[in-house]
C-alpha cells in the first residue's frame, strides 16, 4: 500500500468514526505532533487558524498560490 493509499484509508476511517473518545485521542496526537515542527511553521499555522474563513484562500497546490503573485 502506498503512502497515498494509507492516507485515504485513514481519512475514510476517521470520517466514519462515531466514538468521540477515539476522535479525542486522534486530536491529541495531532496536537502533540506540532511540537516536532519548527517554531516558525507552528506560528504560521496558528495565524492561519485565527484568520476568518472569508479571508482564507482555497488552493490545491503551492504552485497555485505562487502563480497568484
Amino acid at each position: 500500500m502506498t503512502i497515498e493509499q494509507k492516507k485515504i484509508s485513514l481519512i475514510n476511517w476517521i470520517t466514519n468514526l462515531e466514538d468521540e473518545a477515539i476522535i479525542d485521542q486522534i486530536t491529541g496526537f495531532q496536537k502533540s505532533s506540532l511540537d516536532e515542527l519548527p517554531k516558525a511553521i507552528v506560528e504560521l499555522l496558528k495565524m492561519a487558524e485565527a484568520e476568518p474563513e472569508e479571508n482564507l484562500i482555497k488552493h490545491t497546490s503551492v504552485r497555485d498560490i505562487l502563480n497568484m503573485r
